[in-house]
């Protein structure tokens, strides 16, 4: 089969952009609007953390699939069928009763699974001479659609006439500028023959699979729990709801420098364990400041919360494309380790939103978000372990 002309580099760096633009809106989006969704909903705290729980569970759950997916079609055309799926899910999370909203959330997990697991592994493959830059730009526009979400929710909120639900509905409209973006790079490749096959037990093989899987999960977990119920503990402290969203703003800002940076970082030092003890430090202290501190300005742990995941994310998939064996490999080990850490990550949520529920407090469920951090620290330190030798496309 003829290959058609590859899209230009500009035109793929900013198609991989906008795309993972669209990979964190639906979550980030939910956090600042939590209060008034339960209020209307009537729902318990548990209850109403599936909005959030669900697209991990479909992360998890479905990464697992995005290889087979590329091998049936290319992995440029499956990321535009993806798209379509969180477009049409986002406009359902308008609908007027919870089983809309929750098919809505159904559908932009499944795209945004597979989209995790493909997108990086095009990286490594279109850009093996820049992994760790690749994989820095990638994640900044992660983190830098989280952090839009976040910001904009109470205002499109307001400004959509106090609707919600049209406030987490609006971002279909991000998705289709995503699609129209990555065009080129469909037109740039056939409709078949995608990423190299892979025996799907080869990758158990791999010593860092274990490790990855657990560091991918935990360091997800903590982020997406206290992504998730930050501006719920301010409003209980008598924070304001636009104090609440700006603040949880800030907390995604302040990741975008390090989700550039530490990747380019990780790649030039001999380990990444010194990155793992200091960003499970700076988690940790902001975590303990929530607990203990109160009185304090709450800008302060927000923006340790933000620095420390902000440079977990990024290094889970810098990691995960550096110890892929090789080019084929690569997709099989992210969905390996991105479908089983999600997993692990979307207990985090509920579970803590549980415990809430059955302590009516804030400190158990923030000491056991201070546990599970210690774990992030175990984990990292494991899965930075130097393999006998680099990949080619380190």
């Amino acid at each position: 089969m003829s290959l058609r002309t590859p899209a230009p580099p500009f035109l793929l760096i900013l198609g991989i952009v906008l795309v993972a633009f669209n990979l964190r809106p639906v979550v980030a989006g939910f956090g600042p609007l939590l209060a008034p969704i339960q209020q209307d909903l009537e729902v318990s705290a548990a209850t109403v953390s599936l909005l959030t729980t669900i697209p991990l569970l479909c992360w998890g759950a479905l990464a697992l699939v995005a290889p087979a997916l590329a091998r049936a079609r290319s992995a440029e055309v499956v990321i535009l069928g993806c798209l379509a799926l969180i477009a049409v899910g986002a406009a359902l999370r308008a609908g007027p009763t919870l089983p809309w909203i929750l098919a809505g959330t159904l559908l932009v997990g499944a795209g945004i699974a597979v989209v995790n697991v493909l997108l990086p592994s095009l990286i490594r493959r279109d850009f093996p001479g820049r992994l760790g830059l690749m994989t820095g730009i990638y994640t900044t526009a992660v983190v830098g659609g989280a952090t839009v979400a976040s910001a904009v929710a109470v205002p499109l909120q307001d400004a959509l006439g106090g609707s919600w639900r049209l406030a987490l509905g609006v971002w279909a409209v991000l998705a289709v500028l995503g699609a129209l973006s990555w065009w080129p790079a469909v037109r740039g490749r056939p409709v078949r023959s995608g990423l190299p096959p892979v025996a799907s037990g080869r990758v158990w093989t791999n010593p860092a699979a274990l490790p990855l899987t657990l560091y991918m999960g935990t360091q997800s977990l903590v982020f997406f729990t206290w992504l998730t119920w930050l501006p719920r503990i301010l409003l209980d402290r008598g924070v304001s709801s636009a104090e609440a969203g700006a603040l949880l703003s800030l907390g995604n800002l302040v990741q975008l420098p390090f989700t550039l940076a530490v990747p380019v970082l990780a790649a030039r030092l001999p380990s990444a364990r010194p990155l793992i003890v200091a960003l499970s430090a700076v988690l940790a202290t902001g975590l303990i400041g929530l607990l203990l501190l109160p009185q304090a300005p709450n800008v302060l742990w927000v923006l340790l919360l933000g620095a420390g995941s902000g440079s977990a994310f990024p290094l889970a998939l810098y990691l995960i494309a550096r110890r892929a064996r090789d080019t084929a490999e690569a997709p099989r080990l992210s969905a390996v380790a991105q479908g089983c850490g999600y997993l692990l990550a979307a207990t985090g949520p509920f579970l803590f939103g549980a415990v809430h529920d059955f302590t009516g407090g804030w400190t158990p469920p923030l000491i056991l978000l201070l546990v599970l951090t210690g774990l992030v620290l175990a984990s990292g330190w494991w899965a930075s372990e130097e393999p006998d030798r680099r990949p080619e496309a380190a």
